[in-house]
């Protein structure tokens, strides 16, 4: 149930292909507090979404979730296979692509990046990068794709081309900047990613210290 209004219809993709090997175990199944981690992700995007799909070449892992699945049309291809493998199978031209790492996703930013996508290809958002208030990375992972992106993207995959980040040579992304998105989630938790076990105990940290619901 898309209880957030939003202009237009979305499709919510999870990618769970990754191999999780700082984490030696499937991170996806973690169980942070009452949930695993991408269950924390499903119920966040539920509430603004109108079609969820799990993009995963282990679908007997997630079976229980009762989420439909998709396996990578071209497996090898990381991230940016995953975009293209959800966009291809979304009903919905817009497509709020994430990862399964992220349970902290804050509804209202995915939101707005949804409500500006407009004639965009893609609605992406900056942050800095750590101890440099002047340079920014694009959270190609929390992201709004619309299908136009997919003959793009289909021709990076023919040219071995990975890099998410490739797309804003080639594709109009819309990028919004920190003094944008802070109004929706002002501690950028939506970007949170758990890669590696200090990662997964400071968000165990902030699950006790915070009510995040």
């Amino acid at each position: 149930m898309n209880a957030h209004k939003n202009p237009l219809p979305v499709t919510g993709v999870i990618l769970a292909g990754g191999k999780s090997r700082r984490m030696g175990e499937n991170k996806a199944l973690m169980q942070l507090g009452d949930n695993s981690l991408i269950e924390h992700v499903i119920r966040r995007i539920r509430l603004i979404t109108d079609e969820l799909l799990i993009i995963t070449n282990s679908p007997t892992e997630y079976a229980h979730l009762g989420v439909p699945m998709r396996g990578d049309m071209l497996p090898g291809t990381g991230a940016l296979g995953g975009i293209y493998t959800g966009l291809t199978h979304g009903s919905h031209d817009a497509v709020l692509c994430v990862a399964c790492d992220s349970p902290f996703l804050e509804p209202k930013l995915l939101t707005y990046l949804v409500s500006v996508l407009g004639e965009y290809d893609a609605v992406m958002p900056e942050t800095y990068a750590r101890h440099n208030d002047t340079q920014t990375t694009l959270q190609t992972l929390c992201a709004v794709y619309s299908k136009r992106c997919l003959p793009i993207i289909e021709l990076m995959l023919q040219e071995s081309e990975l890099r998410v980040h490739a797309l804003q040579e080639r594709a109009y992304i819309k990028c919004i900047s920190p003094e944008v998105w802070q109004d929706f989630d002002p501690d950028g938790k939506s970007f949170f990613n758990i890669n590696t076990p200090e990662d997964f105990e400071r968000a165990d940290s902030y699950m006790i210290s915070q009510t995040i619901y």
